[in-house]
């Protein structure tokens, strides 16, 4: 049986310039959760967040069609003027997927939330 979940908490996070965003997911992340996926990021970009946080600590799987999703949500942030994605997992599967298709030169990652948002912090 599979699962995915996107957690209820999501928001624009309280920060100075208003503009960090973090979504946290879990399950697996395949075609069936993609587009329930890119529509949280794309919403995320239209209420201001430029600096984007997607928590996959409790990801088991992603296929290309996420991989997709991502690539395409670093292409919206450009468009949008400016931004980052950074991802936080330390599932070594999930991990082993940003290295093969190169999205870890394009998408900062991270093994805590907290390293994530720290890490644009002091990128300020």
């Amino acid at each position: 049986m599979r699962s995915f979940f996107i957690s209820d908490n999501t928001a624009i996070e309280d920060t100075t310039d208003g503009d960090l965003a973090i979504v946290a997911m879990g399950g697996e992340l395949d075609y069936e959760a993609s587009p329930q996926l890119r529509a949280r990021l794309v919403g995320a970009i239209k209420a201001g967040g430029r600096r984007l946080v997607l928590d996959l600590s409790d990801v088991t799987f992603i296929d290309s069609t996420a991989i997709g999703v991502l690539a395409g949500t670093v292409a919206r942030l450009d468009e949008a003027g400016g931004g980052s994605l950074a991802v936080v997992s330390t599932n070594d599967k999930v991990l082993q997927i940003f290295e093969i298709t190169g999205l870890d030169s394009v998408i900062s990652l991270h093994s805590s939330r907290e390293e994530a948002v720290s890490a644009f912090s002091l990128a300020g």
